[in-house]
């Protein structure tokens, strides 16, 4: 996940051009609103404390805040990866001062990327 801030243009471009492949096939069955604001983010999947989640980089709080409120289409969309067992979505855009800040799917609220980080990691004894 620290990873996200290193990607450089071309790995970028790359991904931002299968989000709105992802976004073509898979929701336009979708209100346009919810497109629309889709294609503002970048999809991915990534680890987190050895759990595959969905993740969804969004441009700031406002798309994050709006997306969390309406988590289960795609918690649908990612239950189509077999590979994809967690059912865990985070929804995350980066703060002021650089740092994700997250909405968690199974938790039900917002943090940083850290508190999950950390929170997790103690639970995983």
């Amino acid at each position: 996940m620290d990873d996200l801030k290193n990607h450089d243009s071309l790995d970028r471009s790359l991904e931002k051009a299968l989000t709105n492949q992802l976004i073509d096939r898979y929701f336009d069955h979708t209100e346009s609103w919810l497109r629309a604001i889709l294609r503002k983010c970048i999809f991915s999947l990534a680890h987190l404390n050895g759990q595959t989640i969905f993740l969804i980089e969004c441009p700031n709080l406002a798309v994050a805040k709006r997306l969390s409120r309406k988590t289960y289409p795609f918690l649908w969309f990612a239950d189509h990866f077999s590979h994809f067992n967690s059912g865990k979505v985070l929804v995350c855009y980066l703060d002021r001062d650089q740092n994700w800040q997250c909405y968690d799917s199974d938790r039900k609220l917002w943090g940083s990327l850290n508190q999950f980080n950390a929170s997790s990691a103690t639970t995983d004894d």
